[in-house]
């Protein structure tokens, strides 16, 4: 039985068989519901990412292939994507072996990125608009962390007076909050269309006001690095295939909402004096107790552990290792010890480095940089729907990366599942669209 080869509203393209139907309708709808609740619903995203991994695998394992062709077959650079995937897991594996200490847990948000290979195997081999996914379940994500401020504001309270008065979710931090809220922001800005047929036009002024509202919210955490992606990607939308009349409605858009919320907020303006203070202090005067402070102090102790066991790293093991405990107590301070202890070093490269070494840095470089050059390369090479992808993409990696600077966002079970959903899947769709565009070049 041959069905059709679009399903589902067109997010499914390539279901050959009934069986192939009906795994691959389960799989999108699971990928429709992993964001959705994403800040409303604790762990939500975690354990809808384990029964999408679980979905895939059954796929990968029981789904009889389509019959081979041209448009069927994987490119080198499918192979490497998913070796990408799985390097911080083997980095921290290889890391634990060499260093005979053997921490399970540490592998757990690793092993988020290793499954999400399935979830990138799947979206190909379905050949699945991914993007048509994040249309519908971003902005629901968004109404439902509305609706939970609205309804649970004693807990929102409570969580406020815990950060000092930022804002903050029970169980997101202001940082992780903030990273990930101009995230999907950004993404909710890259949704834009350039023609204004009726419903287009709906869904331009859901995509715009699901993009105001998270970089508001994303400004009342006070939070301030995530905020640099903002400028970033927008010179990225902006030179998107457009008209260029839509290209400057865009940029005023994106201009006005922007100077608009930080001119009203007081404290972003502080924040942002307050961080330059903080530098100037560190470079000038050494001032170390301070929140760019520590971070720099980090930094300094991140390169000092890579320099001691530069090749497999130290594992869980270097603060509490006793020949340079004494060291680190008298070039470091309280503060940063303490942190690095209890809430890790607020960066994912330092963190790479003293748990795997070079395995860490390669790990860290291989699971931001392919994404990151996928999108570029496709961004101005591609064809008018490549770059609509990409620029989506882009949107995201060079978020996470900027994020990625003050806090570790594949360090947290939530954190790292959404990442790995939105990375895997959007590398997916791109390549299996570059695949079938040269085809199509190349039969035509």
């Amino acid at each position: 039985m041959q069905l059709n080869k679009s399903n589902f509203g067109g997010i499914i393209n390539n279901a050959n068989n009934p069986l192939s139907w009906l795994i691959s309708i389960s799989i999108v709808t699971l990928l429709l519901a992993q964001p959705i609740f994403f800040f409303s619903i604790s762990g939500w995203a975690t354990r809808i990412g384990i029964a999408t991994y679980l979905l895939c695998l059954i796929a990968l394992i029981y789904d009889r292939p389509p019959p081979k062709s041209e448009t069927s077959t994987y490119p080198q650079l499918y192979w490497w994507i998913i070796f990408s995937l799985s390097t911080f897991f083997l980095a921290t594996a290889i890391s634990q072996v060499a260093n005979q200490t053997f921490t399970p847990n540490r592998l757990d948000s690793p092993s988020r990125l290793l499954f999400s290979t399935l979830i990138f195997y799947a979206i190909y081999k379905y050949k699945i608009d991914f993007v048509k996914i994040l249309k519908i379940s971003i902005p629901l994500s968004l109404f439902f962390l509305l609706l939970y401020i609205e309804f649970n504001s004693k807990q929102i309270e409570l969580a406020k007076s815990f950060w000092g008065g930022r804002l903050s979710l029970p169980f997101i931090d202001p940082i992780l909050l903030s990273a990930w809220l101009m995230c999907f922001g950004l993404l909710s800005l890259s949704f834009f269309k350039s023609d204004f047929q009726f419903f287009t036009i709906i869904k331009n002024f859901i995509f715009i006001s699901c993009s105001v509202i998270c970089i508001y919210i994303g400004f009342t955490t006070e939070s301030r690095t995530g905020w640099l992606a903002i400028p970033i990607v927008i010179v990225i939308l902006v030179f998107r295939p457009s008209n260029i009349w839509v290209k400057v409605f865009y940029l005023a858009i994106a201009s006005v909402a922007i100077i608009y919320l930080a001119n009203t907020i007081s404290t972003t303006g502080a924040r942002i004096d307050q961080a330059i203070i903080q530098i100037k202090n560190f470079i000038n005067l050494d001032l170390k107790e301070s929140s760019v402070g520590i971070r720099m102090d980090m930094a300094n102790l991140a390169f000092k552990a890579l320099s001691w066991k530069p090749f497999f790293g130290w594992g869980e093991s270097l603060l509490t290792t006793p020949e340079v405990e004494a060291y680190l107590k008298t070039h470091f301070t309280p503060s940063t010890l303490y942190l690095a202890q209890h809430t890790g070093l607020h960066n994912d490269l330092y963190a790479a480095m003293v748990r795997s070494g070079f395995f860490g840095i390669f790990a860290y470089l291989s699971t931001f940089l392919t994404p990151l050059f996928l999108f570029l390369y496709l961004y101005f090479k591609g064809n008018f729907e490549l770059r609509l992808i990409a620029s989506k993409g882009l949107a995201v990696i060079i978020s996470c990366i900027i994020a990625s600077m003050t806090v570790e966002i594949l360090a947290y079970k939530y954190s790292v599942t959404i990442f790995s959903y939105l990375i895997s899947g959007l590398m997916a769709q791109v390549l299996w669209n570059n695949q079938a565009w040269k085809y199509k070049m190349s039969t035509s």
